[in-house]
C-alpha cells in the first residue's frame, strides 16, 4: 500500500495499492507532490490496471489513459513526468508476445501527453530517469521486461537527440 503521514505524525492517509517492480513512488523535485503507479495483483496476472497517479496535497489525479498500463516513471520537473507505457494485455509466458513500452511525456498541469520515443520493432523502452547533472533523460531499451542485457539510451527531455550510450546494462543507478 502507498500511504502518507504528515510531518506531525497525526494524519495518516492510505492512497492506493501498488505492486513491487512497477515504479516506486517518487516525490516531485521541490513540491509536496507524489507520483506512484497504482494497481494490485502481480504482473503475471496481466499487463493491465497499472495507472500512474499523482497526489498533490490535498488534491490528486490519474494520468494513464484507458486500455493502457504504466510500468515505471520519473519526474523531470515539478509539473512534468515521463512514463514507460504499454497497451494493456493478458499475461503470457511467451515473452515474445509481451507488450513493449514506449516513453511518454506527461504535463500534469495541461494534462498533455506526448509519445517521445519510438523503439525499433522487437524493443521497448523501460526505466526512465532524469539526470539533473546533465539535464538528460535516460532509459533502458530491451527486448522484454525480463531482459538483463538492455542498452542505456540518453536524450533531451522531449526525446530529441536520442542516442545509445552504453550496451549490456542490467540496471541504472546515478548517485548525487
Amino acid at each position: 500500500m502507498v500511504c502518507l503521514i504528515d510531518k506531525e505524525g497525526k494524519n495518516f492517509e492510505v492512497l492506493d495499492e501498488m505492486i513491487l517492480q512497477v515504479g516506486e513512488p517518487k516525490w516531485a523535485p521541490s513540491t509536496d507532490t507524489i507520483a506512484y503507479i497504482a494497481g494490485g495483483g502481480r504482473i503475471v496476472f496481466g499487463f493491465k490496471n497499472k495507472d500512474l497517479k499523482v497526489k498533490e496535497m490535498p488534491v490528486s489525479g490519474t494520468f494513464t489513459p484507458d486500455n493502457y498500463a504504466d510500468l515505471d516513471f520519473n519526474w523531470i520537473t515539478d509539473k512534468l513526468l515521463v512514463a514507460s507505457r504499454i497497451k494493456e494485455q493478458e499475461w503470457t509466458n511467451d515473452f515474445s508476445k509481451h507488450p513493449l513500452p514506449v516513453l511518454y511525456s506527461i504535463n500534469i498541469d495541461t494534462k498533455k501527453q506526448v509519445q517521445i520515443t519510438s523503439p525499433p520493432k522487437g524493443f521497448g523502452d523501460y526505466a526512465p530517469q532524469f539526470v539533473p547533472s546533465i539535464k538528460k533523460l535516460v532509459w533502458l531499451r530491451g527486448s522484454s521486461i525480463t531482459d538483463t542485457k538492455r542498452n542505456l539510451w540518453k536524450a533531451n527531455t522531449d526525446g530529441t537527440e536520442a542516442t545509445e550510450w552504453l550496451r549490456d546494462v542490467e540496471d541504472i543507478v546515478f548517485y548525487k
